[in-house]
C-alpha cells in the first residue's frame, strides 16, 4: 500500500513464477543457461510455497529465478543458487604429502628437533574429485539486462554470486591435537584455510609425542579424518666412557703399532628420548690431521647402546 493510500488502492500480487536453469561450469566466471528452462512453475497469489523435484545422476549447480507480478502487470525478479549433490565425497591424493613441515627432513618429518612452532601442511592432499574436475564455485555472471541487483541477487550465503572460496570443493578444515596420552583438545577452524597449512606454538619437552588430526569439510558437508604423529627431541646424543682396552684393561694409551693392532676402542652412547640410529667414527693421525679411515655402525637398539670398535 503506498504512503497515504488505502487498501482499496493497492493492486496486490497476482502470480508467482519459478524458473530453474543450469549454471554452466567453466574455468572462469560461469554463465546461466537461460535458453532452456529445466523446470518452470507458475502459481497464483494464494500459493507461497513450492516443492521442486530434481532427478540427477551427478551434481549440478542451478539458478532459481523467482518472478513476481502484480495485478497492474508490474514485475520484479530475484534469484538464488542451489547445489544438488547426493554422490560426491572427500578423498586423498596419493602423490601429495600431509606432513609436519616443522619436522626434520632426515627423519621423514616425523621428529622435531627444536622447541618452536609445530607446523603442518597438506597442500592438495584432500580433495573432492568431482569439484576438482568441475569448478562450480568461481562466481556467476550478472543477470541479463541488469534486472536483478542488490538484495534481489544472491550476494551472501554459501553460494553467493561472487563465488565461494574453496579448495577443490573443500570450504573448511578442522584441526585438533593431543599430547602424549591425554585427550584431544576441541577442534578449531584453520585460519586462512586456502593455504592448507596450520602452525601452533605449543608447550614441548624432549620425549613428548603429539598427534594432530585434520578434518576437511566440503561444501555439501562431506568430511574426512586423517592424523599424523610428531615426536619431540632437541637434545643431542651422549657419549661416555670412551677409552682403549687391552686384555681386559681400560683407559690405556698406545705406544706402538703392535699394541694398536691388538686393542679395542670402547664407549657408551645413548639418547634417552629418540634412541640412536647410526654411529659414525673416524680414525687418523692427530699430528698431521690425516684421516685414515671413516665408517659408520648401524644401531639395532632403540635406546642406549655400548659399542666396541677394533
Amino acid at each position: 500500500m503506498p504512503m497515504g493510500g488505502t487498501p482499496n488502492a493497492t493492486s496486490k500480487i497476482e502470480s508467482y513464477e519459478i524458473r530453474v536453469n543450469e549454471v554452466l561450469p567453466s574455468k572462469g566466471i560461469h554463465k546461466v543457461d537461460y535458453t532452456t528452462n529445466l523446470l518452470s512453475m507458475k502459481v497464483n497469489h494464494t500459493v507461497t510455497e513450492m516443492t521442486l523435484n530434481f532427478t540427477i545422476d551427478k551434481p549440478h549447480l542451478y539458478c532459481l529465478t523467482l518472478e513476481v507480478k502484480d495485478v497492474a502487470n508490474n514485475v520484479r525478479q530475484c534469484r538464488r543458487f542451489i547445489l544438488v549433490d547426493r554422490t560426491t565425497f572427500i578423498e586423498t591424493h596419493p602423490d601429495r604429502v600431509f606432513q609436519f613441515t616443522s619436522g626434520s627432513p632426515d627423519t621423514g618429518f616425523a621428529w622435531q628437533t627444536h622447541h618452536s612452532d609445530i607446523c603442518l601442511s597438506w597442500k592438495e592432499y584432500f580433495f573432492n574429485k568431482f569439484y576438482f574436475d568441475n569448478e562450480l564455485f568461481n562466481g556467476v555472471e550478472p543477470a541479463p539486462h541488469g534486472l536483478i541487483s542488490e538484495s534481489y541477487e544472491q550476494i551472501n550465503g554459501t553460494l553467493p554470486v561472487s563465488g565461494t572460496p574453496n579448495v577443490h570443493g573443500i570450504v573448511n578444515y578442522m584441526v585438533s591435537w593431543k599430547l602424549n596420552d591425554r585427550l584431544f583438545v576441541p577442534e578449531i577452524k584453520v585460519p586462512d584455510f586456502l593455504n592448507q597449512t596450520f602452525c601452533k606454538l605449543l608447550p614441548v619437552n624432549d620425549g613428548d609425542t603429539y598427534i594432530f588430526n585434520v578434518r576437511p569439510v566440503d561444501i555439501v558437508g562431506n568430511t574426512y579424518n586423517e592424523s599424523r604423529t610428531l615426536f619431540i627431541d632437541q637434545s643431542v646424543p651422549q657419549i661416555t666412557d670412551m677409552w682403549l682396552e687391552k686384555d681386559g684393561y681400560e683407559q690405556l694409551f698406545v705406544h706402538d703399532s703392535t699394541d694398536l693392532s691388538m686393542m679395542k676402542m670402547t664407549f657408551d652412547a645413548f639418547d634417552p628420548h629418540s634412541g640412536l640410529l647410526q654411529i659414525h667414527w673416524r680414525f687418523g693421525i692427530a699430528d698431521t690431521s690425516t684421516e685414515l679411515i671413516a665408517e659408520h655402525l648401524s644401531v639395532r637398539y632403540p635406546q642406549n647402546v655400548s659399542q666396541c670398535i677394533k
